[in-house]
């Protein structure tokens, strides 16, 4: 009976080493969270974006297109700065009315926190300054203000 002989490999069997397989482990987990967050952050900008021209659409069609023009605050002894910007009770802001309606706000919404009052009438293409007399200090920077007109029409702007 003839011996089998084990046939001598030119190289020994090997495998891949445990630090390898980690690394190309964490390699293909980072690349595919990659590209799921890339793809995450390109819908999130979509749905942003068609939101804004949504809007833009709405005060398109209903002939009033409002532009913020400048925000300021003057300053208060009784309120600090924010972030180097001046504090103060009264918040004075500036519209621009580009469209074709002319627009009354009824109401400026600051942050949450309605200031309902008479506001004067912003004709077409002509630029208003109104002023917003809160009872707290408040600041020009960094603030959501949503316009409302006396037939709820509404506009968000931002500073």
């Amino acid at each position: 009976m003839a011996s089998r002989r084990r046939l001598a490999r030119p190289w020994p069997r090997r495998g891949v080493s445990e630090l390898y397989a980690t690394m190309l482990m964490v390699g293909v987990t980072l690349s595919l969270g990659g590209v799921v967050s890339f793809a995450a952050a390109g819908q999130f900008e979509l749905n942003a974006r068609s939101a804004s021209l949504g809007a833009a659409l709405v005060q398109s069609s209903a002939g009033v297109q409002l532009s913020l023009v400048y925000v300021s605050t003057p300053a208060s002894a009784s309120c600090p700065t924010y972030q180097g910007y001046n504090e103060g009770a009264i918040l004075t802001l500036s519209l621009y009315n580009y469209g074709t309606t002319s627009f009354t706000p009824a109401e400026f919404v600051v942050n949450s926190t309605a200031y309902p009052g008479v506001y004067g009438t912003l004709a077409p293409g002509s630029m208003v300054g109104y002023t917003v007399s809160s009872g707290s200090c408040i600041h020009s920077s960094g603030q959501a203000i949503l316009v409302i007109d006396t037939w709820g029409d509404a506009i968000q702007l931002e500073s």
